[in-house]
């Protein structure tokens, strides 16, 4: 059973926040391998925590305008990124890296960004996180499998969590590149996510070997969906999050998603400017 009906509240303010995109995975094709126990680590999550329904309101359905609002909270209008092919950079402080280096501290939290795709998500500049890239404690941007994606993870959260508090961004590229060449819900797609959530496996380990897991909220998301049989991902704006807490509102926004990481790390971000057009999901 999803946990999107538990009511419970979720605690005030988190000392670290693990946030993970499982990129072009449509919200239909998780639940049946959910179903099917296809998932292990992430069926672990949902037990234990909430199924939330997701919906993109105000933007196209791609992975560099889905990134640019999940890790800002902002719209197009705001971020410079539309879509894949029509892009900037995002203006300087509007990153949830540089809001909570600043609400919080450069000395007080950690920021990390481990993403598999140089062009969505590198630091290069003229692309959209180029400003975030130049304030992050470790930055990590080559096209890589979900295996070396989850090793380079795993070793920040080792690295960083003696540090004190961090938060700590991953993106798994494998199944959007699995839908592009087979389609969604192939056998190819769905080996490639049952490999994402291997990786993910091995950071939920990490934060347990670090006896993190009470102070760390973990959630995965993903960027936009994607269409059976055209191999695409236009109009696929149905999505989904996973948190491993209970008590977060069964339905929410995309751009929801960045006032919900502050608010875990008790940043009230209805005094920040400019407005978030979202509210936590708690």
């Amino acid at each position: 059973m999803l946990m999107s009906d538990m009511v419970c509240a979720a605690p005030a303010g988190m000392d670290n926040v693990i946030l993970i995109s499982w990129d072009g995975i449509s919200k239909d094709t998780l639940l049946d391998l959910l179903q099917a126990g296809y998932l292990p680590n992430l069926s672990t999550l949902v037990q234990k925590g909430s199924f939330i329904n997701i919906t993109i309101t105000d933007h196209f359905p791609d992975t560099m305008a889905g990134h640019a609002q999940i890790l800002t909270g902002y719209p197009p209008e705001q971020t410079n990124v539309f879509k894949s092919m029509r892009y900037g950079e995002i203006p300087h402080g509007l990153t949830l890296f540089e809001r909570l280096e600043e609400t919080l501290g450069t000395d007080s939290i950690s920021t990390v960004i481990v993403a598999s795709q140089e062009r969505s998500l590198g630091t290069i500049k003229g692309l959209p996180f180029y400003h975030a890239g130049k304030i992050v404690d470790y930055y990590y941007d080559r096209n890589s499998d979900a295996g070396l994606v989850g090793s380079v993870a795993t070793e920040a959260v080792y690295h960083f969590a003696p540090k004190g508090r961090f938060f700590i961004f991953v993106h798994f590229r494998d199944a959007a590149d699995a839908g592009y060449a087979y389609g969604a819900e192939s056998p190819e797609q769905k080996a490639a996510i049952r490999k994402i959530d291997d990786a993910t496996g091995t950071i939920l380990k990490a934060i347990q070997d670090q006896e993190l897991d009470k102070k760390t909220a973990m959630y995965v998301t993903t960027d936009h969906g994607f269409n059976t049989g055209p191999k695409d991902h236009t109009g696929q704006i149905s999505l989904w999050m996973i948190a491993n807490e209970p008590g977060y509102n069964p339905t929410g926004d995309q751009k929801d998603i960045a006032p919900t990481v502050l608010k875990r790390f008790g940043v009230q971000y209805e005094n920040i400017s400019p407005k978030y057009p979202g509210k936590a999901l708690m």
